[in-house]
């Protein structure tokens, strides 16, 4: 099995942001029949998205050259191609049709990714200079700035950048 790389898991030191709800915060979404619980800390430790791909190479130099997100990890079998991309320490694992991933597939382009960036300004302005369609970079009234793009089999990504605290960017907000 041929690897570019081998993923490992390194451990970062991550500041993390004040999520947990207030007390207010748990009775007010008990009352809608959602359970905030006590603390906000995810159990998993890394996200996998599948995006089952008709053209694996297209796709690759999609997200690997034009987008610029590393490849970690990739196969190559009669049964079946794969390439794990980390998109921010989590993974977009592309899988072509065939037996060795998870059986054959028959739908594509039913995936949206929000990817939050350091600067979405500048992440605009730089994939403009490219030959990729992208939208607008517009201000939303929750508290980001972004834009989305489609990749070449009609998965939407959009990337954004809070334009407020993240401590009021991810508060629970009552409705």
């Amino acid at each position: 099995m041929p690897f570019l790389n081998n993923y490992n898991s390194v451990k970062r030191e991550k500041k993390r942001i004040n999520t947990s709800p207030t007390k207010s915060d748990i009775e007010t979404a008990k009352q809608n029949g959602i359970d905030l619980g006590k603390s906000w800390r995810a159990y998993s430790k890394e996200v996998r998205v599948h995006v089952y791909v008709s053209n694996m190479d297209e796709m690759v130099n999609f997200y690997n050259q034009i987008l610029e997100f590393p490849v970690v990890k990739y196969w190559r079998y009669s049964d079946g191609d794969g390439t794990m991309i980390d998109i921010g320490g989590n993974l977009i694992e592309l899988f072509s049709k065939g037996s060795r991933n998870y059986s054959n597939k028959s739908f594509y382009g039913n995936v949206s990714l929000s990817i939050k960036v350091k600067n979405v300004s500048k992440l605009h302005g730089s994939f403009r200079k490219k030959n990729i369609k992208i939208s607008e970079l517009v201000e939303n009234e929750w508290g980001d700035a972004s834009f989305s793009l489609i990749d070449p089999e009609n998965n939407r990504l959009v990337f954004f950048s809070p334009t407020i605290s993240n401590e009021k960017y991810y508060k629970v907000k009552k409705s």
